[in-house]
């Protein structure tokens, strides 16, 4: 304990935290991580990777608690709170659902209720989001307007349809102005809903392992708890997939495997790669695709995530890698980065039939276009202040769509990065980038916005009429102000109400 403590307390010495706020300095500068000593690593994980505090790398992947719903119930109950837990095998001050590091992967069928009892032990205010659930965003179901205040105890019921598409979704903290702070103190999790594998051919599902790689990073303070302010997103970090460094993924030559690929970082990015091999894409965003397509690097900004199948040929060591990305010239610049390492060995096996499409896409290409809409994303780096349409998230309503409509929005960047466009409960269709028709595979709810360039989308208004939010999935940008309503109403008619009210109930941050 004497030698763990001390390693911790060199983090001070060489630099390994910086927490500065946010870059605003018009240009981009590429960052890497302080040569920091891990406590210890294998030969199995080979080369120790550059951390900003010391770690324990090299360890077999393991992943969270599954927890599965019983006759179409899964209840579950959430003890926020502050405390320790594990990461990157250390102890760390951070915030938890359950006591450990991100919270348990929840396990769905589709047209499942989930219960959740949560008992907020925070000094702060705090929320719940189903990210990427196509579900009622009103009352107690996927409500990110409610406030759930401190040492309260709030039910949230999701009731979700039984067409609910399958894939990787996740949860995570979301009340505005805290957003940031939450999810980088470890308020994440991740969703699964079931019936992705059933669709592929049927040797392939066979003895088809899946893993969870869920992607994160930290930066610790000189007090070993995870920063939680001021955070800037261009400084030297720790990447982690499932709280470890480098993990050790083992394989055999042929063998395909499912990885649920994760980005549920704060605000950073990652560009990946797996030498050697290609990415398989068998959903977006949770959308099955309706033709697989192989790709080389698969870019996951804030909140993307990739169901992929991945083929190993041949024995040897292959490196899962985040690669340099610049975010343009206002943006962060992000470098090359060892994740994952997976090992190749043992008997070759027969490579089974590869899939070429998981169903049929639901095409919006030639839908009757109810609205034309034009949403421009703009900012004020050096103040820290983000803007959609000239305002900052004032709870107002900026748009009142008619439900079962289909509108096409035309996204503008007029600023000097990209920002990830996300909106909750109803998918899109990304039909252009920069003026270019773009070929869509799937349905997606996070899409990249290139700095001073434009993207069009069409999405259908269907089921769920009620009040959610559009934004910025840099979740740093989402809280200073880049986030905006929605109001999903039977006749495309505001509420009346809202005539007479002025805004929402103040969130913490507004």
């Amino acid at each position: 304990m004497k030698k763990l403590a001390l390693a911790l307390a060199a983090v001070a010495l060489v630099g390994g935290t910086v927490a500065c706020g946010d870059k605003s300095d018009g240009g981009s500068t590429t960052t890497t991580a302080p040569e920091v000593q891990p406590i210890s690593t294998t030969p199995e994980g080979g080369d120790a990777v550059p951390a900003t505090f010391p770690t324990v790398q090299g360890l077999p992947l393991t992943e969270p608690p599954v927890l599965q719903s019983e006759n179409g119930v899964l209840e579950v109950t959430f003890d926020v709170k502050e405390g320790e837990y594990e990461v990157g095998g250390v102890k760390v001050k951070g915030m938890s659902f359950t006591g450990s590091f991100m919270g348990p992967t929840l396990l769905l069928t589709p047209g499942d209720t989930l219960k959740i009892n949560l008992i907020n032990n925070l000094s702060q205010p705090t929320n719940l989001h189903e990210h990427g659930f196509h579900v009622s965003p009103i009352g107690i179901s996927d409500n990110v307007l409610r406030v759930m205040q401190p040492s309260s105890d709030s039910p949230i019921l999701v009731e979700t349809p039984k067409d609910l598409a399958a894939g990787t979704y996740w949860y995570h903290a979301h009340l505005h102005g805290l957003t940031e702070a939450q999810v980088m103190a470890g308020l994440f999790g991740t969703i699964v809903v079931n019936g992705l594998s059933e669709r592929l051919p049927a040797d392939l599902q066979t003895g088809l392992k899946e893993h969870l790689v869920a992607l994160h990073d930290y930066q610790l303070d000189k007090d070993n708890a995870i920063v939680t302010k001021n955070i800037d997103s261009n400084a030297p970090t720790t990447r982690m997939v499932n709280g470890m460094v480098n993990p050790v993924l083992t394989s055999q030559p042929g063998q395909t495997q499912l990885l649920r690929l994760g980005n549920f970082s704060a605000d950073i990015w990652y560009r990946l790669e797996m030498g050697g091999t290609k990415f398989s894409v068998l959903a977006e965003d949770a959308n099955p695709v309706g033709k697989v397509v192989q790709r080389k690097t698969l870019l996951l900004p804030p909140g993307k995530r990739y169901d992929v199948l991945v083929t190993w040929p041949e024995e040897g060591s292959y490196k899962l890698r985040t690669l340099t990305f610049n975010q343009g010239p206002e943006g962060d610049v992000y470098g090359e980065q060892v994740l994952m390492t997976v090992n190749v060995a043992g008997e070759p096996v027969v490579t089974p039939t590869q899939p070429t499409t998981m169903g049929a896409m639901p095409d919006l290409g030639a839908a009757e276009v109810a609205e034309r809409r034009t949403v421009v994303f703009s900012e004020d780096n050096k103040a820290g202040k983000f803007f959609i349409n000239g305002e900052q998230f004032n709870g107002k309503t900026m748009y009142t769509p008619k439900l079962g409509t289909v509108e096409e929005w035309t996204i503008k960047n007029v600023t000097g990065e990209d920002h990830p466009f996300h909106i909750h409960v109803n998918d899109y269709q990304v039909m252009s980038v920069n003026g270019q028709p773009y070929s869509a595979v799937s349905l997606q709810d996070i899409v990249r916005l290139p700095a001073k360039g434009e993207v069009v989308i069409r999405q259908r208004f269907a089921d769920y009429t009620g009040k959610f939010v559009f934004h910025c999935h840099i979740l740093a940008h989402e809280d200073n102000g880049m986030m905006a309503i929605v109001d999903v109403t039977e006749d495309g008619r505001p509420d009346p109400s809202d005539a007479t009210s002025t805004t929402m109930a103040p969130m913490e941050g507004m």
